[in-house]
């Protein structure tokens, strides 16, 4: 089955009431795993991850997930660029009183695992949980809403913002607004998940590896 852009899916499989469920529960513990630390980080996100997958799933969802030449090369080079974009960022916000919250970030995130552990999960569990949630499940329901255009882009990354804002972190929410509405572009343009799955696990590994002046656990 192949995707067409600006073509979404018929209603989603689960009921109606399963995905504000879902981000519910999703959301109390982003709050006791982030803001709160008052849950273990890893196992936390991982628990997310699964209920991403279990709220968004759709028949049509495998076909979203398959991967071509095209679609792998675009996810990478947008994926590079935001990594080369971040990079000075951080080279720019050391300079600022913005600096102590990315310390803070970095430092929950790298201290929290062994790093290959780490680097794993956000290759393999969080990246790909959070695309099929955010600009899988939740784009759709909002393209069916809103129409094509600009709208699903608009609505998704700011959703996704608020989310990653319960984390307390000025940082974050910042991060998913830049990278959310790429990713949510991308999957406007081509109506796949996967640039926006490649891109995503090769930016946040980039920058849990290397954002300068953070050390590693």
């Amino acid at each position: 089955m192949s995707m067409t852009p600006g073509r979404e899916p018929r209603p989603a499989a689960r009921p109606a009431w399963v995905m504000p469920a879902g981000l519910a529960v999703m959301a109390a513990i982003y709050l006791g795993a982030f803001r709160y630390q008052v849950l273990p980080l890893w196992p936390s996100m991982t628990v997310v991850a699964a209920l991403s997958w279990w709220v968004a799933w759709h028949p049509e969802l495998p076909a979203r997930l398959r991967p071509g030449r095209r679609l792998v090369v675009m996810g990478l080079a947008s994926g590079l660029v935001l990594d080369l974009g971040f990079a000075l960022g951080a080279l720019v916000a050391r300079q600022t009183p913005l600096w102590p919250a990315v310390e803070r970030v970095a430092d929950l995130v790298r201290g929290s695992a062994p790093v290959p552990v780490a680097a794993a999960l956000i290759l393999l569990v969080t990246s790909p949980g959070e695309e099929v949630l955010w600009r899988g499940a939740v784009f759709a329901r909002l393209a069916r809403r809103l129409g094509p255009g600009w709208g699903p882009v608009v609505g998704s990354t700011l959703l996704y913002a608020l989310f990653v804002g319960l984390s307390g972190s000025l940082v974050l929410p910042l991060a998913a607004c830049v990278c959310g509405a790429v990713w949510a572009r991308q999957r406007q343009v081509t109506g796949s998940l996967v640039p926006g799955l490649v891109s995503h696990a090769t930016w946040a590994l980039s920058v849990y590896l290397l954002v300068p002046g953070v050390p590693r656990a």
